[in-house]
């Protein structure tokens, strides 16, 4: 890349985009627009957008073609230009502001960072192990790096030792592309849970009652899970003591926004023809019932104040003390930012704990499919769309489901219900009448449609399954706690 321009990227830099895993169907097609760029060191720092949405793009600046990020040499630029507080220049006249004080650079340390929509990597700066982290999309509101410097002191999030940003000088205007913070030690909860549920599984095959074994096997679980949920309720007090001042929830606002959702989101799940018509719209209805009771409940107080944002199982690292308790952190903190005079941006800390909730129901019902698969002899993806036919009282339309391999499914997938639903109640315990709270259930709801949202964008169909299913299942929760 020899001009620094602004224009259409470098053909090798737009086959990147379209080919990177983590670009939705829609960015994928472009046309891709580079915007501003710059140069650091052996690193070309490219902004890049296709329509309204914009991404960071460090490509290597003799390899167009080539992401930089992981590489040795974007780190060492990055942590140079921090310790330097470099303010770099761009082609459009703006600036990328290198802000922290991290430690010498020392190296690469083994990383598998497995699928993120984030670009990650671990080094050594000064001997301890540090996370980098750049941003792909930007332009989404991200302010992580200013809640890890108001959290740090805390001990429940990442210290952070630097941050760089996208300043446009005309406007004022800040985009975060990336911030470093030491490295959490631990693992996401999903570790733990997945050993609980298949402890369940042998139990089951003997023959143990399906409440009595779902206890059993999740005994050494409710002491931490409680402990988890403490952590949490502590981890939103600090949070709203450090951000201040939050607009009540409104309400009803939200009721008719999730309403206006649904109605986009209908029309896709009526139009998938992967399932019969009848399953298409069991699961809208559900969806529109669970809308309906919703609206019908008796008025009462919202839980107001930020939340994370986006609270996955894989979030909440813990790691192991020697009294078998868990030393928690919670990571990837993407709380939108509040305005006290707009309740358009008001939060509510139950939206954490919905998001866990379903996430803790998603992972059990992989965890299910891929046992039944096992178990019956069948392919986990048959497993898991036939029971979502068998939930919505269809008979499979797939050979092999005998009436005993459909007797077994449905054992094993009314276990796994009760599974997620105990130890959900245990993680995110809101109140004894929690399941009659018009919060609770609209936070689920929300949370179950941009769930299918998300499994549509993404072309999805193994998780669409699973949602839809839920959306099956989603009115037969209780009334009451």
């Amino acid at each position: 890349m020899d001009t620094l321009l602004p224009g259409a990227p470098a053909p090798a830099t737009a086959g990147l985009l379209r080919d990177a895993p983590w670009m939705d169907e829609a960015g994928r097609r472009g046309p891709f627009e580079l915007y501003d760029q710059a140069v650091l060191g052996e690193v070309r720092l490219l902004l890049v957008g296709a329509g309204a949405t914009r991404w960071f793009v460090p490509v290597l600046d003799t390899e167009p073609g080539r992401p930089a990020a992981g590489t040795r040499a974007f780190d060492l630029a990055v942590v140079d230009a921090l310790r330097a507080g470099l303010r770099l220049p761009t082609a459009r006249g703006n600036v990328i502001e290198f802000r922290g004080a991290p430690a010498v650079y020392r190296g690469p340390l083994p990383f598998d960072p497995g699928w993120c929509s984030n670009a990650l990597s671990l080094i050594d700066l000064g001997g301890t192990a540090h996370t980098h982290k750049s941003y792909r999309r930007i332009g989404t509101g991200n302010r992580e790096a200013e809640l890890l410097r108001l959290m740090a002191d805390g001990g429940r999030t990442q210290r952070p030792v630097g941050d760089y940003t996208y300043v446009d000088t005309a406007t004022g205007a800040r985009e975060p592309l990336g911030v470093l913070y030491r490295f959490a030690e631990g693992e996401g909860l999903n570790v733990p849970l997945r050993a609980g549920i298949r402890a369940l599984w042998p139990l089951l095959a003997d023959g143990v009652e399906p409440d009595t074994a779902v206890g059993a096997s999740q005994r050494d679980l409710v002491a931490p899970l409680r402990e988890t949920g403490r952590f949490l309720r502590d981890f939103h007090r600090e949070l709203a003591e450090r951000l201040g001042p939050h607009p009540e929830f409104p309400a009803q606002a939200v009721l008719d926004e999730s309403g206006e959702r649904l109605a986009r989101l209908t029309p896709r799940i009526l139009a998938d023809t992967r399932y019969p018509v009848a399953v298409r719209e069991a699961a809208a209805t559900g969806l529109s019932r669970e809308l309906t009771r919703v609206s019908g409940l008796p008025a009462r107080p919202w839980p107001t104040g930020p939340c994370h944002g986006d609270l996955h199982l894989s979030h909440v690292l813990r790691a192991e003390r020697a009294d078998g308790g868990w030393e928690l952190c919670v990571i990837d903190l993407s709380t939108p930012r509040a305005d006290p005079a707009d309740p358009a941006t008001a939060q509510s800390p139950w939206q954490d704990l919905a998001a866990l909730t379903r996430g803790l129901e998603i992972f059990t019902a992989d965890e299910f499919s891929d046992h039944a698969a096992g178990a019956l002899g069948t392919d986990p993806e048959d497993t898991c769309r036939t029971a979502l036919l068998q939930a919505a009282g269809a008979r499979p339309d797939t050979p092999g489901w005998s009436e005993e391999r459909l007797a077994g499914l449905a054992r094993l997938r009314r276990a796994a219900g009760r599974w997620a639903a105990r130890a959900g109640n245990l993680l995110a315990d809101a109140g004894p009448d929690r399941d009659s709270h018009p919060a609770w259930r609209l936070l689920r709801l929300r949370r179950l449609i941009h769930e299918l949202d998300y499994a549509y964008a993404h072309d999805r169909a193994y998780h669409a399954a699973i949602n839809l299913r839920h959306a099956v299942e989603t009115s037969r929760l209780p009334a009451g706690g």
